[in-house]
Protein backbone atom coordinates (compact mmCIF):
# COMPACT_ATOMS: atom_id res chain seq x y z
CA UNK A 1 0.00 0.00 0.00
CA UNK A 2 1.49 2.94 -1.20
CA UNK A 3 0.36 6.47 0.50
CA UNK A 4 -1.32 8.54 -2.27
CA UNK A 5 0.26 12.02 -2.23
CA UNK A 6 -1.30 15.10 -4.22
CA UNK A 7 1.31 17.26 -5.06
CA UNK A 8 1.02 21.21 -5.21
CA UNK A 9 1.31 23.11 -8.22
CA UNK A 10 4.73 24.46 -6.94
CA UNK A 11 5.95 20.54 -6.39
CA UNK A 12 4.24 19.78 -9.69
CA UNK A 13 6.41 21.90 -11.41
CA UNK A 14 9.48 20.82 -10.02
CA UNK A 15 8.83 17.33 -11.03
CA UNK A 16 7.71 18.85 -14.76
CA UNK A 17 10.89 21.29 -14.85
CA UNK A 18 13.52 18.59 -15.99
CA UNK A 19 11.11 17.40 -18.64
CA UNK A 20 10.83 21.04 -19.81
CA UNK A 21 14.25 21.84 -19.91
CA UNK A 22 15.14 18.81 -21.64
CA UNK A 23 12.89 19.27 -24.46
CA UNK A 24 14.23 23.19 -24.32
CA UNK A 25 17.70 21.96 -24.52
CA UNK A 26 18.36 23.80 -21.09
CA UNK A 27 19.93 22.33 -17.52
CA UNK A 28 16.60 22.08 -15.23
CA UNK A 29 16.12 24.33 -12.31
CA UNK A 30 16.96 23.19 -9.04
CA UNK A 31 14.27 24.14 -6.11
CA UNK A 32 16.38 26.81 -3.82
CA UNK A 33 16.30 27.42 -0.56
CA UNK A 34 16.58 30.98 1.50
CA UNK A 35 18.88 30.10 4.47
CA UNK A 36 18.93 32.93 6.68
CA UNK A 37 21.67 35.16 6.59
CA UNK A 38 24.44 35.60 9.42
CA UNK A 39 23.85 38.59 11.63
CA UNK A 40 27.21 40.77 13.14
CA UNK A 41 29.68 37.80 12.05
CA UNK A 42 30.36 35.21 9.41
CA UNK A 43 28.83 32.50 10.49
CA UNK A 44 24.66 32.09 11.32
CA UNK A 45 23.23 31.84 14.80
CA UNK A 46 20.44 30.46 15.87
CA UNK A 47 18.79 30.32 19.80
CA UNK A 48 15.69 28.71 20.52
CA UNK A 49 13.45 29.71 23.52
CA UNK A 50 10.71 26.78 24.59
CA UNK A 51 8.26 29.01 25.49
CA UNK A 52 7.58 28.20 28.17
CA UNK A 53 10.40 27.63 31.52
CA UNK A 54 10.23 31.55 31.27
CA UNK A 55 6.63 31.31 32.50
CA UNK A 56 7.39 28.81 34.76
CA UNK A 57 10.39 30.47 36.48
CA UNK A 58 8.40 33.88 36.40
CA UNK A 59 10.40 35.83 34.28
CA UNK A 60 7.76 35.72 31.66
CA UNK A 61 5.10 38.33 33.52
CA UNK A 62 3.93 40.29 30.49
CA UNK A 63 4.33 41.12 26.55
CA UNK A 64 7.04 44.12 28.06
CA UNK A 65 8.91 41.06 29.25
CA UNK A 66 8.48 38.85 25.52
CA UNK A 67 9.69 41.89 23.94
CA UNK A 68 12.47 42.57 25.90
CA UNK A 69 13.67 38.82 25.94
CA UNK A 70 14.43 39.61 22.33
CA UNK A 71 15.78 43.04 22.51
CA UNK A 72 18.75 41.66 24.69
CA UNK A 73 19.75 39.77 21.46
CA UNK A 74 20.18 42.78 19.22
CA UNK A 75 23.67 43.01 19.95
CA UNK A 76 24.84 39.66 19.76
CA UNK A 77 24.91 37.45 16.57
CA UNK A 78 21.86 35.91 16.90
CA UNK A 79 20.15 36.21 13.06
CA UNK A 80 16.94 33.87 14.11
CA UNK A 81 14.88 33.72 17.19
CA UNK A 82 13.00 30.31 17.23
CA UNK A 83 10.01 30.56 19.64
CA UNK A 84 8.21 27.33 20.40
CA UNK A 85 4.84 27.47 20.19
CA UNK A 86 3.33 23.95 22.08
CA UNK A 87 4.17 21.99 25.25
CA UNK A 88 2.56 19.00 24.56
CA UNK A 89 -0.16 19.55 21.95
CA UNK A 90 -1.39 22.65 23.66
CA UNK A 91 -0.11 26.04 22.91
CA UNK A 92 1.04 29.33 23.84
CA UNK A 93 -0.45 31.64 21.81
CA UNK A 94 -4.09 32.25 20.79
CA UNK A 95 -5.49 29.54 17.56
CA UNK A 96 -8.82 27.93 17.34
CA UNK A 97 -6.45 24.58 16.72
CA UNK A 98 -5.91 23.76 20.23
CA UNK A 99 -6.06 24.85 23.49
CA UNK A 100 -3.68 27.01 25.76
CA UNK A 101 -1.52 24.96 28.10
CA UNK A 102 -3.36 23.87 31.18
CA UNK A 103 -6.80 24.86 29.64
CA UNK A 104 -9.19 23.33 32.72
CA UNK A 105 -6.45 22.50 35.58
CA UNK A 106 -7.10 23.75 38.53
CA UNK A 107 -4.10 20.95 40.50
CA UNK A 108 -0.69 21.22 39.32
CA UNK A 109 2.19 19.47 40.14
CA UNK A 110 4.67 21.77 40.66
CA UNK A 111 4.59 25.30 40.99
CA UNK A 112 6.14 26.69 38.46
CA UNK A 113 3.34 25.08 36.44
CA UNK A 114 0.78 26.96 38.03
CA UNK A 115 2.72 30.05 38.09
CA UNK A 116 3.29 29.55 34.16
CA UNK A 117 -0.26 28.90 33.35
CA UNK A 118 -2.01 31.49 35.19
CA UNK A 119 0.47 33.37 32.98
CA UNK A 120 -0.48 32.80 29.79
CA UNK A 121 -4.12 33.07 31.41
CA UNK A 122 -4.10 36.50 32.20
CA UNK A 123 -2.00 37.31 28.98
CA UNK A 124 -4.79 35.85 26.93
CA UNK A 125 -7.91 37.34 28.76
CA UNK A 126 -6.02 40.48 28.10
CA UNK A 127 -5.52 40.32 24.30
CA UNK A 128 -1.87 39.53 24.11
CA UNK A 129 -0.94 36.94 21.72
CA UNK A 130 2.33 35.98 22.64
CA UNK A 131 3.39 34.55 19.13
CA UNK A 132 2.81 37.89 17.66
CA UNK A 133 4.60 39.95 19.98
CA UNK A 134 7.59 37.84 19.93
CA UNK A 135 7.39 38.26 16.05
CA UNK A 136 7.02 41.80 15.90
CA UNK A 137 9.65 42.22 18.72
CA UNK A 138 11.70 40.59 15.97
CA UNK A 139 11.32 42.50 13.67
CA UNK A 140 11.79 45.44 15.73
CA UNK A 141 15.63 43.83 16.69
CA UNK A 142 16.66 43.12 13.35
CA UNK A 143 16.13 39.25 13.76
CA UNK A 144 14.08 36.85 11.96
CA UNK A 145 11.31 35.13 13.85
CA UNK A 146 10.75 30.85 13.26
CA UNK A 147 7.55 29.43 14.90
CA UNK A 148 8.94 26.10 16.56
CA UNK A 149 6.72 23.35 16.83
CA UNK A 150 8.19 19.97 18.87
CA UNK A 151 6.88 17.24 16.64
CA UNK A 152 5.56 14.93 19.31
CA UNK A 153 5.52 16.14 23.01
CA UNK A 154 2.38 14.68 24.57
CA UNK A 155 3.26 13.29 27.85
CA UNK A 156 2.38 9.54 29.59
CA UNK A 157 0.75 9.65 32.91
CA UNK A 158 2.14 7.46 35.79
CA UNK A 159 0.94 5.78 38.66
CA UNK A 160 2.13 8.43 40.77
CA UNK A 161 1.62 11.72 38.72
CA UNK A 162 -0.34 12.56 35.82
CA UNK A 163 -0.23 16.24 36.04
CA UNK A 164 2.36 17.14 32.86
CA UNK A 165 -0.73 14.85 31.05
CA UNK A 166 -3.49 16.59 31.86
CA UNK A 167 -1.65 20.41 31.41
CA UNK A 168 -0.01 19.34 28.24
CA UNK A 169 -2.11 16.68 26.25
CA UNK A 170 -4.69 18.52 24.06
CA UNK A 171 -8.17 17.46 23.74
CA UNK A 172 -7.74 16.11 20.36
CA UNK A 173 -4.92 14.04 22.26
CA UNK A 174 -7.96 12.58 24.53
CA UNK A 175 -10.61 12.29 22.30
CA UNK A 176 -8.15 10.05 19.44
CA UNK A 177 -6.66 7.24 21.61
CA UNK A 178 -7.33 5.10 18.50
CA UNK A 179 -4.60 7.92 16.32
CA UNK A 180 -1.44 6.86 18.91
CA UNK A 181 1.48 5.45 18.28
CA UNK A 182 1.01 1.63 19.29
CA UNK A 183 3.41 -1.14 20.16
CA UNK A 184 3.68 -4.42 18.39
CA UNK A 185 0.72 -6.16 20.85
CA UNK A 186 -1.16 -2.85 20.44
CA UNK A 187 -0.07 -1.55 23.45
CA UNK A 188 -0.89 2.44 23.79
CA UNK A 189 2.74 4.55 23.51
CA UNK A 190 1.41 7.75 24.42
CA UNK A 191 2.80 9.21 20.96
CA UNK A 192 0.02 10.71 18.10
CA UNK A 193 0.99 8.55 14.82
CA UNK A 194 1.87 10.94 12.12
CA UNK A 195 0.45 7.66 10.09
CA UNK A 196 -3.38 8.97 10.46
CA UNK A 197 -4.42 11.79 7.93
CA UNK A 198 -6.04 13.38 10.98
CA UNK A 199 -2.62 13.64 12.85
CA UNK A 200 -0.70 15.08 10.29
CA UNK A 201 -4.25 17.34 9.90
CA UNK A 202 -4.11 18.38 13.56
CA UNK A 203 -0.58 19.52 13.27
CA UNK A 204 -0.57 20.94 9.84
CA UNK A 205 -3.80 23.39 11.54
CA UNK A 206 -1.50 24.97 14.23
CA UNK A 207 1.65 25.38 11.71
CA UNK A 208 -1.13 27.41 9.36
CA UNK A 209 -2.37 29.75 12.05
CA UNK A 210 0.87 30.47 13.02
CA UNK A 211 2.10 31.61 9.67
CA UNK A 212 -1.28 33.93 9.72
CA UNK A 213 1.23 36.26 12.30
CA UNK A 214 4.45 38.04 11.17
CA UNK A 215 7.02 35.21 11.28
CA UNK A 216 9.39 34.41 8.72
CA UNK A 217 9.24 31.01 9.07
CA UNK A 218 8.61 27.07 10.88
CA UNK A 219 11.07 25.11 12.71
CA UNK A 220 10.32 21.41 13.22
CA UNK A 221 11.79 19.97 15.89
CA UNK A 222 11.88 16.12 15.33
CA UNK A 223 14.36 16.18 18.86
CA UNK A 224 10.86 17.03 20.89
CA UNK A 225 9.71 13.68 21.15
CA UNK A 226 10.01 10.31 18.87
CA UNK A 227 8.52 8.19 18.11
CA UNK A 228 6.57 9.36 14.92
CA UNK A 229 5.53 5.85 14.34
CA UNK A 230 4.85 2.73 15.61
CA UNK A 231 2.93 -0.84 15.00
CA UNK A 232 -0.66 1.06 13.70
CA UNK A 233 -2.45 -0.49 11.23
CA UNK A 234 -2.09 2.09 8.94
CA UNK A 235 2.02 1.36 8.99
CA UNK A 236 1.56 -2.72 9.59
CA UNK A 237 -0.10 -2.76 5.73
CA UNK A 238 1.86 -0.66 4.47
CA UNK A 239 4.99 -2.95 5.33
CA UNK A 240 2.94 -6.00 5.19
CA UNK A 241 2.60 -4.32 1.43
CA UNK A 242 5.99 -3.73 0.98
CA UNK A 243 8.20 -7.07 2.24
CA UNK A 244 5.21 -8.98 2.52
CA UNK A 245 5.53 -10.66 6.07
CA UNK A 246 4.34 -9.42 9.46
CA UNK A 247 6.22 -6.43 10.89
CA UNK A 248 4.95 -6.61 14.19
CA UNK A 249 7.69 -9.51 15.70
CA UNK A 250 10.22 -7.44 14.13
CA UNK A 251 11.99 -4.43 16.28
CA UNK A 252 10.79 -0.95 15.46
CA UNK A 253 14.43 0.10 15.06
CA UNK A 254 14.54 -2.32 12.04
CA UNK A 255 16.07 -0.45 8.90
CA UNK A 256 13.31 -1.34 6.56
CA UNK A 257 11.08 0.73 9.26
CA UNK A 258 12.41 3.66 7.45
CA UNK A 259 11.24 4.23 3.69
CA UNK A 260 8.11 3.70 4.78
CA UNK A 261 7.95 6.37 7.68
CA UNK A 262 9.73 8.60 5.44
CA UNK A 263 6.73 8.35 2.91
CA UNK A 264 4.51 9.65 5.62
CA UNK A 265 6.69 11.96 6.81
CA UNK A 266 8.09 13.78 3.94
CA UNK A 267 4.32 14.34 2.38
CA UNK A 268 3.91 16.00 6.07
CA UNK A 269 6.90 18.27 5.26
CA UNK A 270 5.65 19.26 1.46
CA UNK A 271 2.18 20.43 3.15
CA UNK A 272 3.83 22.60 5.57
CA UNK A 273 6.15 24.07 2.60
CA UNK A 274 2.52 24.31 1.03
CA UNK A 275 1.30 26.48 3.53
CA UNK A 276 4.16 28.08 3.83
CA UNK A 277 4.04 29.13 0.30
CA UNK A 278 0.41 30.37 0.71
CA UNK A 279 0.71 32.21 4.06
CA UNK A 280 4.44 33.75 2.55
CA UNK A 281 2.30 35.25 -0.61
CA UNK A 282 -0.50 36.95 1.89
CA UNK A 283 2.94 38.05 3.58
CA UNK A 284 4.60 39.35 0.25
CA UNK A 285 8.01 37.37 1.12
CA UNK A 286 9.20 33.28 1.15
CA UNK A 287 8.67 31.27 4.72
CA UNK A 288 11.20 29.32 5.84
CA UNK A 289 11.20 25.78 6.54
CA UNK A 290 14.05 24.04 9.34
CA UNK A 291 14.37 20.71 10.59
CA UNK A 292 16.32 19.31 13.80
CA UNK A 293 16.75 16.06 14.05
CA UNK A 294 19.24 13.46 15.75
CA UNK A 295 22.30 12.63 13.28
CA UNK A 296 22.05 8.76 14.63
CA UNK A 297 18.07 7.88 15.22
CA UNK A 298 16.61 10.23 11.72
CA UNK A 299 16.65 7.74 9.19
CA UNK A 300 14.71 4.79 10.94
CA UNK A 301 12.04 7.67 12.23
CA UNK A 302 11.36 8.48 8.93
CA UNK A 303 13.15 11.40 8.38
CA UNK A 304 14.44 11.37 4.05
CA UNK A 305 17.22 14.10 4.69
CA UNK A 306 18.47 13.56 0.67
CA UNK A 307 14.70 13.91 -0.39
CA UNK A 308 14.29 17.16 2.14
CA UNK A 309 17.04 18.37 0.76
CA UNK A 310 16.97 17.49 -3.08
CA UNK A 311 13.07 19.26 -3.17
CA UNK A 312 14.61 22.72 -1.36
CA UNK A 313 11.69 22.04 1.29
CA UNK A 314 14.64 22.98 4.05
CA UNK A 315 16.53 26.61 4.41
CA UNK A 316 18.76 25.16 7.63
CA UNK A 317 18.84 22.43 8.69
CA UNK A 318 20.03 21.20 12.28
CA UNK A 319 22.25 17.71 13.19
CA UNK A 320 22.11 17.12 17.10
CA UNK A 321 21.24 14.40 19.60
CA UNK A 322 18.72 13.92 21.47
CA UNK A 323 20.76 13.73 24.72
CA UNK A 324 22.25 15.96 27.08
CA UNK A 325 24.80 18.37 25.83
CA UNK A 326 28.02 18.28 25.56
CA UNK A 327 28.17 15.23 22.27
CA UNK A 328 30.13 15.19 19.73
CA UNK A 329 30.02 13.62 16.39
CA UNK A 330 31.36 13.89 12.53
CA UNK A 331 29.28 16.87 10.92
CA UNK A 332 30.99 16.41 7.45
CA UNK A 333 28.63 13.92 6.20
CA UNK A 334 25.43 16.23 6.46
CA UNK A 335 27.40 18.95 5.20
CA UNK A 336 28.13 16.83 2.37
CA UNK A 337 24.85 15.74 1.81
CA UNK A 338 23.39 19.13 1.37
CA UNK A 339 26.01 20.71 -0.92
CA UNK A 340 25.53 17.94 -2.89
CA UNK A 341 21.71 18.30 -3.02
CA UNK A 342 22.85 22.05 -3.97
CA UNK A 343 19.35 23.82 -3.15
CA UNK A 344 20.97 26.35 -0.70
CA UNK A 345 20.30 24.45 2.64
CA UNK A 346 22.29 25.39 5.38
CA UNK A 347 23.35 23.24 7.98
CA UNK A 348 24.18 23.96 11.37
CA UNK A 349 25.67 22.04 14.73
CA UNK A 350 22.70 21.79 17.22
CA UNK A 351 24.39 22.32 20.59
CA UNK A 352 22.36 20.93 23.69
CA UNK A 353 23.53 23.42 26.63
CA UNK A 354 22.45 21.59 29.64
CA UNK A 355 24.94 18.68 30.10
CA UNK A 356 23.79 17.66 33.78
CA UNK A 357 20.98 17.50 35.70
CA UNK A 358 17.13 16.73 34.89
CA UNK A 359 14.26 18.18 35.07
CA UNK A 360 12.46 19.51 38.29
CA UNK A 361 9.55 16.49 39.06
CA UNK A 362 6.40 17.53 41.38
CA UNK A 363 7.69 14.68 44.35
CA UNK A 364 11.23 16.87 44.48
CA UNK A 365 8.78 20.20 44.25
CA UNK A 366 7.04 19.61 46.79
CA UNK A 367 9.67 19.06 48.87
CA UNK A 368 11.67 21.78 48.10
CA UNK A 369 9.00 23.98 49.04
CA UNK A 370 8.71 21.83 52.58
CA UNK A 371 12.27 22.52 53.12
CA UNK A 372 13.47 19.18 52.76
CA UNK A 373 15.32 19.28 49.62
CA UNK A 374 17.28 22.07 47.98
CA UNK A 375 16.65 22.71 44.12
CA UNK A 376 19.12 20.39 41.79
CA UNK A 377 20.82 21.80 39.91
CA UNK A 378 21.98 21.55 36.26
CA UNK A 379 25.55 21.75 34.67
CA UNK A 380 25.84 23.66 31.07
CA UNK A 381 28.22 23.97 28.86
CA UNK A 382 30.48 27.37 29.10
CA UNK A 383 31.48 30.32 26.39
CA UNK A 384 35.31 27.89 26.95
CA UNK A 385 33.67 24.95 25.54
CA UNK A 386 31.58 26.68 23.34
CA UNK A 387 34.45 28.13 21.34
CA UNK A 388 36.55 25.18 21.39
CA UNK A 389 33.96 22.72 19.91
CA UNK A 390 32.27 25.62 17.40
CA UNK A 391 36.38 25.78 15.66
CA UNK A 392 35.94 21.89 15.28
CA UNK A 393 32.14 22.47 13.60
CA UNK A 394 33.20 25.11 11.46
CA UNK A 395 36.54 23.54 10.40
CA UNK A 396 33.67 20.46 9.08
CA UNK A 397 32.08 23.01 6.69
CA UNK A 398 29.14 24.31 9.63
CA UNK A 399 27.04 27.26 8.54
CA UNK A 400 26.78 28.17 11.73
CA UNK A 401 25.65 27.04 15.49
CA UNK A 402 22.14 26.55 17.06
CA UNK A 403 21.52 26.97 21.05
CA UNK A 404 19.44 25.32 22.84
CA UNK A 405 18.49 25.73 26.46
CA UNK A 406 20.96 28.45 26.34
CA UNK A 407 20.55 32.38 27.39
CA UNK A 408 24.23 33.59 28.05
CA UNK A 409 24.50 36.08 25.98
CA UNK A 410 28.62 36.00 26.09
CA UNK A 411 28.14 32.95 23.68
CA UNK A 412 25.97 34.35 21.22
CA UNK A 413 28.17 36.90 20.70
CA UNK A 414 30.87 34.79 20.39
CA UNK A 415 29.91 32.19 17.84
CA UNK A 416 28.86 33.92 14.72
CA UNK A 417 32.85 34.68 13.69
CA UNK A 418 35.04 31.43 13.70
CA UNK A 419 36.90 30.95 17.06
CA UNK A 420 40.58 30.43 17.26
CA UNK A 421 41.73 27.48 18.90
CA UNK A 422 41.12 27.60 22.65
CA UNK A 423 42.84 25.61 25.21
CA UNK A 424 40.65 22.61 26.46
CA UNK A 425 38.23 23.41 29.44
CA UNK A 426 39.85 22.51 32.70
Amino acid sequence: MRLRLHLRPTTRARFLAPTVALLLGLAAPLPAAEAPRPRHGTKLVIVNDDGFSAFFSGRYKNAADLRHQVASYADTSVAVFEWCITSGSRVNFPTPAAELISTGVTDFGRRGDQLAAETLRRLSAEGVDTLSVVAQACRANGLLCYASLRMNGDYAASPKDDSLTRQFNSDFWRAHPEFRVRGPKGEDRTKLSYAFPAVRAFKLALLRDAATRDIDGINLDFLRHPPFFGFEEPMVAAFREKHGIDPRPLPATDARWGPIRAEFMTAFLRDTRTLLDAAGAKHGRRLGLSARIDHREYAVLGCDLATWLKEGLLDYLVIGQRTLGGYEFDLTPYVKLARDAGTGCAVLFGEEGIVSGHDLTAAEDKLIKAGKMAAPQRDSLTLGHYQTRAARWYAAGADGIHLFNENNRAVMRALGTVPSPAPPPP
